[in-house]
């Protein structure tokens, strides 16, 4: 057996590029027991050829590229208000996205789908389709769009790539073996990790009971309602809206308390300062900036192809800090707790029950996360004014 069903550690991030260079089509991604989606091989299609494992950081470790402390960093908006108000933060996977969509490149990024209620990587050629790429998802995404994206450049087109840094960094790794990294603009996003689609069920029951909807018609995970430090989960049905605050949904309790990351959220590598890309984009948070309230991007160059597309775009250039600084702001760590992650995981998969695996963990957590939790709750009682101004307060606190 040459090919990527073999048992490894780190375990399998579910980035889809070994399926999208597999030439037998025989590997597809699919949700595991857990709720993530990883790579499956159908025997009777493979050849064992062991292109999959070239391509794959865990058979193949992925070397090279650039720190981001040794990079350039700028702090950016888009220079339309309202781009800036329905992005995430400042708009500029928009900029980029639509400056390449001008030039004739495809784009790929990652969708919401409505009919399926998941994240999903989509190839778009127009304008028009833009809106629907906008914001984060804070879902694993299908990534089954990478094949057309590699066919897209063995035909000699130019694509403009966003995901993930270990999608990316695989994809740019496939890239430099295939001949064919110069055809793609590659940008990653800061990743905390991936929560598992059970979790997201779950919040789809809530969401669907609220609204008395089957389906939505929108879905948006950082939806700033006030403020850009104090995003809501928002979802549209039928003319109505739900909103989920950071403190009251389960959704996000969950993500933020990183016990139920996937596997390889937990010790990966290719999250933290080195980069494969050619630009990483994410929040702005820190001290800079933590007095406004529409939105910063920063964003990191690695290559001189990533500088020049941020010099083709007009932008509103704000005074940024050293990486160093802004970095001190994000999550570049591995995270705690391997062993109660393995335990709550191992009751996830045996139980199939989000809840069962939160209780699992919750009980053993400790008195310090209990009080934090109960914090979080009680602060709902505050106006979203002072529950912004107290998380600004506490992000300025973490970084003294």
């Amino acid at each position: 057996m040459k090919h990527i069903g073999e048992q490894s550690n780190p375990a399998c991030s579910g980035c889809g590029v070994c399926a999208a260079v597999c030439p037998r089509r025989a590997i597809s991604l699919n949700l595991d027991d857990a709720g993530f989606f990883r790579a499956f091989v159908q025997e009777d299609r493979c050849i064992n050829c062991g292109l999959c494992q070239t391509v794959c950081n865990r058979f193949s470790p992925i070397t090279g590229g650039k720190d981001l402390r040794d990079s350039s960093l700028y702090a950016l908006q888009s220079d339309d208000d309202g781009i800036v108000q329905r992005c995430s933060s400042g708009g500029i996977a928009h900029e980029l996205a639509a400056a390449c969509l001008r030039k004739d490149w495809a784009v790929c990024g990652v969708i919401y789908n409505t009919e399926k209620d998941r994240a999903e990587h989509r190839l778009i050629t127009s304008l028009e389709e833009l809106p629907l790429l906008d914001g984060s998802k804070y879902l694993q995404s299908d990534t089954s769009a990478l094949r057309r994206v590699l066919d897209l450049a063995m035909s000699g087109n130019n694509v403009a790539v966003f995901g993930t840094p270990c999608q990316i960094g695989s994809l740019s790794h496939a890239a430099e073996r295939l001949g064919l990294r110069d055809r793609l603009l590659l940008v990653e996003i800061f990743c905390h990790g991936v929560p598992s689609y059970k979790l997201w069920e779950r919040q789809l029951e809530h969401m669907k009971k609220k609204l008395h909807a089957d389906r939505f018609d929108r879905v948006l995970f950082r939806y700033k309602k006030d403020d850009w430090h104090s995003y809501c989960l928002r979802a549209d049905a039928g003319g109505r809206s739900f909103f989920g605050a950071r403190e009251t949904e389960l959704f996000w309790q969950v993500f933020f308390e990183n016990i139920l990351l996937g596997d390889a959220c937990f010790g990966c590598e290719m999250r933290k300062t080195k980069s494969l890309a050619d630009l990483r984009l994410g929040d702005y948070w820190g001290r800079r900036f933590q007095e406004r309230k529409d939105g910063v991007s920063a964003v990191f160059a690695m290559t001189e192809r990533g500088e020049q597309a941020i010099r083709d775009l007009q932008l509103r250039k704000l005074e940024s800090g050293t990486p160093e600084e802004m970095l001190l702001a994000q999550n570049m760590e591995g995270y705690q707790n391997r062993e109660l992650h393995d335990a709550a995981m191992e009751v996830l998969r045996r139980e199939k029950d989000i809840l069962a695996a939160v209780r699992y963990y919750r009980a053993r957590e400790g008195t310090k996360q209990t009080i934090k939790r109960a914090l979080l709750r009680t602060s709902m009682i505050l106006p979203d004014e002072l529950r912004a101004k107290l998380r600004k307060a506490n992000s300025s606190r973490k970084l003294k």
